[in-house]
């Protein structure tokens, strides 16, 4: 269903729909606001290693990218 479709059928429900609709919203963009429980780079630290072709710390080509010396 589009957000278009959904946006035609809100016409069609009654008043208390509508606010617990609203409520429902509100309370998913309240979730979606909040802070990460984690931050990224503990995330990217538990694959780290895990990939094959990439180096298990991630900087084996650090001064590469940031510096521009020649790829290890």
């Amino acid at each position: 269903m589009s957000a278009q479709d959904i946006i035609a059928e809100l016409p069609k429900l009654s008043q208390p729909e509508l606010e617990s609709l609203d409520r429902r919203i509100h309370e998913l963009l309240a979730t979606k606001a909040g802070p990460s429980q984690r931050p990224w780079g503990e995330a990217l630290l538990e694959v780290a290693g895990s990939i094959p072709g990439l180096p298990a710390d991630f900087a084996q080509n650090h001064d590469h990218y940031l510096h521009g010396a020649p790829k290890k």
